[in-house]
């Protein structure tokens, strides 16, 4: 799918969505995070989680405000409030993932509501797991979260396209069935 599609896709899609999105490299995910982040903080009113694997914090930051699709990145980080970008590897692998996960997201929900925002939206790349040779702890912390959410979150569950295909084809095939969207961009 192309990835302003893609991104359109997702952010149309009502909230409590679970959405796989395999991408094959990272100017194609660039892309798409800066059409998505910037329909959902400016038109959507929303606050987003970005939590990249392949880049920094700072390169995404550039990327998102020196890129063809730019926003202000001072405004909606700093000022608003509504654009939180926290590193793959701690969001994902530095923490008891399982217990916390579904409180964070509620936590995360109510800070959005309680600012005025219509929800949230949290893109996660899911690279640390590979990185760490944790892809059946991946598989299981996938299919432990909602295929829906009962919350105005939208999750987002990016995959580059070689980690997903370290997965065994049943993996993928379970991965893919669990989440309500699944893309390839």
């Amino acid at each position: 799918m192309h990835v302003e599609n893609a991104s359109n896709t997702i952010s149309e899609s009502d909230y409590g969505t679970h959405t796989l999105v395999v991408y094959q490299d990272l100017e194609t995910l660039r892309e798409f995070y800066s059409y998505y982040v910037k329909k959902r903080v400016e038109e959507k009113n929303e606050v987003i989680q970005l939590a990249p694997f392949y880049e920094t914090e700072d390169s995404v930051r550039k990327s998102l405000s020196k890129g063809q699709i730019s926003i202000d990145i001072e405004k909606w980080e700093k000022d608003e409030k509504a654009l939180i970008i926290i590193d793959s590897l701690k969001k994902y692998l530095g923490i008891e993932l399982l217990e916390s996960d579904y409180n964070s997201n509620k936590n995360l929900v109510e800070y959005a509501k309680a600012m005025g925002k219509s929800g949230v939206s949290i893109l996660g790349d899911k690279g640390a797991f590979p990185y760490r040779h944790r892809m059946e702890d991946l598989v299981n912390y996938e299919l432990s979260l909602p295929s829906k959410y009962d919350m105005d979150l939208k999750r987002v569950c990016l995959y580059h396209k070689k980690d997903f295909n370290r997965l065994s084809e049943d993996q993928k095939q379970k991965l893919v069935n669990h989440h309500l969207i699944a893309i390839k961009i």
